[in-house]
């Protein structure tokens, strides 16, 4: 086992001045560390590979095996920009070639993952086939990028997420997996967890547990953790599989990007489904839907579910029509979760264990990035165990804010020229997030979907709530337009563009001044970024 470097001394007030510092060490069956990350998909994987690099001695513990199953698979612009600025801050190179299309194909071609220049929506009526007319008023293609190598991707979680636990014991992380925690006993001198493993004991003592587990995951059950209610979200089931020998969605011509290139979401009244594609011929698809629709879908059915949906959506069973499943369908009954304590005293919960709300607008990665990289900051001794109360402050405020958004466009999925609009809000909130850190101005945009900056936030906050409230439509639309325009930096909202919003650098030019910057600022991070 490789030892962890030597660690440097931490200020007297800070959180792990408190709680001692641990030397990695084997003793029987019981394994002392600095910090014990339980659950080894990407997000225990990474915060594993990121403690270390902060000279901890750390242990990654999983239930299961790898290479297995993991939904969760659509990355974002943002979502790739926080993987580079893990990469630069914890000296980890071996993750840039993930954050874009082009260098994942080169670097790494036997590990699966999808093209997405975009996301892709398309409205239905159930019981028709889909139809449009000249303005486009039944889809939206919202552009990501310009072109295929600076595309981001859908991560192949099976391929993905087993790499990062290799990388992570190249680093000197160890890895335990098949094992079966059952206690978690805080003592005054760290955490002891206690578990089974071959079929013998195995015993772990931390001075911090990570928990990556997922939604309702280990820390959550065993310390009998409450819930917490998330607003504005409808009670949703979900059910879901990867699929071989799907068809094409066709596309236009003249779309921003091929419509398939990207996250799709298909529509209807009461719930949506997506469509993700990847390079080695799988294809992730479900459904997310109210519990009403899902009752009346039978979705708890599985394979019988999937297929009175299909009925309903006569364009999307035309493209599934050779489409077997691989693995199996997983229904998922309840997919909105948050839990009502995400800190302890010598522990935390990752925000893809703290909470879930939907599949929807692919939110996932980038909380689960931001929440890794504020845990990154805490335990690098740059803040006191206050950073605790912060950082549980901050993941449960930006869950809320996405589960008013989501609950928002759940309520809107009947009209979708409301929805289409309400899209936008999430769109202009991470265009002008991801620009801004692109130009070195994070302090312009610290929080997810800008829920903590003092006008967007609570502006946002009071439109999803009268989405909700079903107020006035011509007026709802009038107040997304106008909050939305002091962050517009993409040429959102425009009906020239009829639904189709391409890469274009002179809406960016043309709100240089929105970031407080210059179009030189803008033409060096565009040729910095290769964007231009």
């Amino acid at each position: 086992m490789e030892l962890a470097p030597p660690l440097t001394k931490c200020n007297e007030h800070s959180l792990w001045s408190r709680l001692g510092f641990l030397l990695p060490c084997l003793n029987g069956v019981e394994h002392k560390v600095d910090i014990a990350i339980v659950g080894g998909g990407f997000g225990g994987a990474l915060m594993a590979m990121v403690a270390r690099r902060l000279g901890r001695s750390v242990v990654l513990i999983e239930r299961g095996t790898h290479p297995r199953f993991a939904i969760g698979e659509s990355s974002t612009p943002l979502a790739s920009l926080l993987l580079k600025q893990l990469a630069e801050e914890h000296d980890l190179p071996q993750l840039l070639p993930f954050r874009r299309w082009g260098e994942w194909q080169r670097e790494h071609p036997g590990i699966g993952c999808g093209l997405k220049r975009g996301f892709s929506f398309f409205h239905h009526t159930l019981g028709q086939s889909f139809s449009d007319d000249e303005q486009r008023r039944n889809q939206l293609l919202v552009a990501a990028s310009p072109r295929d190598e600076v595309a981001d991707t859908h991560w192949f979680r099976a391929d993905f997420d087993h790499h990062l636990v290799n990388e992570a014991q190249r680093l000197g992380v160890e890895y335990f997996d098949q094992t079966e925690l059952t206690s978690f006993d805080e003592q005054p001198d760290g955490v002891t967890l206690s578990g089974r493993r071959n079929g013998g004991s195995v015993r772990f003592h931390a001075g911090f547990v990570i928990d990556a587990t997922g939604p309702r995951g280990w820390l959550h059950r065993t310390l009998g953790l409450a819930n917490r209610e998330l607003p504005l979200i409808p009670a949703t089931s979900g059910l879901f599989a990867h699929f071989k020998n799907v068809g094409a969605w066709p596309s236009e011509e003249g779309a921003p990007y091929p419509v398939e290139s990207a996250a799709v979401h298909h529509v209807f009244d009461g719930g949506w489904v997506w469509v993700l594609k990847f390079n080695n011929g799988i294809t992730s698809a479900g459904v997310a839907a109210t519990g009403e629709r899902a009752a009346e879908l039978g979705l708890a059915e599985g394979a019988s579910g999937w297929q009175r949906l299909l009925a309903k959506l006569p364009s999307l069973a035309k493209q599934f029509a050779a489409a077997e499943p691989v693995g199996g369908f997983v229904f998922a009954p309840e997919l909105s979760f948050c839990s009502a304590q995400i800190t302890g005293a010598r522990w935390a919960l990752l925000p893809s264990s703290a909470g879930f709300v939907d599949p929807l607008l692919s939110t996932g990665f980038p909380l689960t990035l931001l929440g890794i990289k504020r845990l990154g900051k805490l335990l690098g001794d740059e803040s006191s165990t206050s950073a605790l109360a912060g950082y549980e402050r901050r993941t449960v405020t930006e869950l809320a804010q996405v589960s008013r958004l989501v609950g928002a466009l759940y309520a809107s999925m009947g009209d979708f020229g409301l929805f289409a609009a309400l899209t936008q809000v999430y769109f202009a909130a991470v265009s002008f997030s991801e620009t801004a850190h692109s130009l070195g101005k994070p302090e312009l945009a610290e929080s997810f979907l800008l829920c903590e900056h003092p006008e967007f936030g609570p502006a946002t906050r009071e439109i999803c709530e009268s989405v909700v409230r079903l107020d006035k439509r011509d007026e709802l639309l009038a107040k997304i337009r106008d909050v939305i325009e002091p962050f517009n930096v993409a040429g959102l909202a425009d009906p020239a563009k009829r639904n189709w919003y391409p890469v274009a650098t002179g809406d960016l030019f043309a709100g240089a001044s929105k970031l407080g910057s210059s179009t030189d600022a803008i033409r060096e991070m565009l040729l910095r970024e290769q964007l231009l």
